[in-house]
């Protein structure tokens, strides 16, 4: 890589760009770059090279597309199989998924097969441990069939888990919202040594829910601490305004804004008790903001600046969330002082 500062120790880095500086940047990252997702409503917002990207159908504020980049400190190699396309390097891997279907019913059997698809590699691969995973279903609260189309993913996710004998307490964190259209689509990130999964003490695990959530619960951690001895990752899952298993503040998006942050905030505490020492809001964190409705994205990002100060990494999507009733969910990645 030819700038030192594109990763200051960190085993992955995250970059978010506009259409504009993408191709730039991926010159310079070269054979360091192992995945790349798109955002935007206008697919047509593609790159000039012929780098694989896999595309979500969302809405960005204040531009056409922003490309998400994961860069990783050392080289990585492409991979292509009948089952996974990915790239990866001696640490890590980042794997990618798209799956089509048709109703609730068929969404429920794509999650079960991609997620069995996931499983079935990495059991027979370099890299057995799932620390993070994102999910994009199109129109997520749609109700086919007497069941919401998030509760049919859910279900077909916890059946792969079973399958392959994974207690849902080892579950990675994980983020699931609303795309526009498309099919399933599914990124993932894996590595050869295990992450700590942390829970936030403000929240009831997501796998131990009650069934007024759906026949099963969410399958995922609140966040997972990954890369011990260096320069430590936080992954935090999707997080929204509930306190336990409740959704707080329905309709008030300043407050579910609020009570989200201070989620977040609990599980960085929660994950300090492991050990992992913040390098602090700044540089040291990564924001993706998935807001319902777009006349929100102004009132969201002035809370986060109030919060959290000014956010280098912050992106801002138009997005359904997993619950009618909530307005926002926001996810981080947030990096160790180690190694700094």
């Amino acid at each position: 890589m030819r700038e030192d500062n594109i990763h200051q120790n960190k085993v992955v880095k995250l970059k978010n760009l506009i259409p504009e500086e993408i191709d730039a940047y991926l010159e310079r990252c070269a054979n360091h770059v192992a995945c790349v997702v798109g955002f935007g409503s206008n697919i047509k917002a593609a790159l000039k090279t012929d780098f694989p990207v896999i595309w979500v159908d969302i809405p960005v504020s204040g531009n056409n597309a922003v490309y998400e980049v994961w860069t990783s400190s050392k080289p990585v190699t492409q991979f292509r199989c009948e089952l996974i396309d990915g790239a990866g390097n001696e640490d890590i891997f980042f794997g990618r998924i798209s799956a089509s279907f048709v109703s609730s019913e068929d969404l429920s059997e794509a999650a079960q097969l991609a997620y069995s698809r996931i499983f079935d590699f990495l059991q027979h691969s370099n890299y057995p441990n799932l620390l993070r995973v994102w999910n994009y279903l199109p129109n997520i609260n749609f109700i086919e069939a007497g069941i919401e189309r998030y509760r049919s993913f859910s279900v077909g996710r916890h059946e792969a888990f079973a399958r392959y004998n994974i207690k849902v307490e080892d579950a990675p964190s994980a983020c699931a919202l609303g795309s526009f259209s498309g099919p399933l689509v599914i990124y993932f990130l894996a590595s050869r040594t295990p992450g700590v999964q942390i829970e936030n003490p403000r929240q009831t695990s997501a796998y131990k829910y009650p069934r007024q959530y759906g026949p099963r619960s969410p399958t995922f951690s609140r966040a997972t601490l990954a890369f011990e001895g260096g320069a430590q990752t936080l992954f935090i899952s999707g997080t929204a305004s509930i306190l336990g298993h409740v959704t707080v503040h329905p309709g008030f998006v300043e407050m579910q804004a609020r009570e989200t942050l201070d989620n977040i905030r609990a599980v960085i505490d929660q994950a300090s008790k492991e050990g992992f020492k913040f390098a602090g809001f700044g540089e040291g964190i990564a924001l993706k903001a998935y807001v319902r409705h777009a006349e929100h994205f102004s009132i969201v990002r002035d809370i986060i600046h109030e919060e959290y100060g000014v956010i280098e990494e912050l992106v801002m999507l138009q997005a359904d969330i997993c619950r009618v009733d909530l307005l926002l969910e926001i996810e981080a990645v947030c990096w160790s002082s180690t190694g700094y």
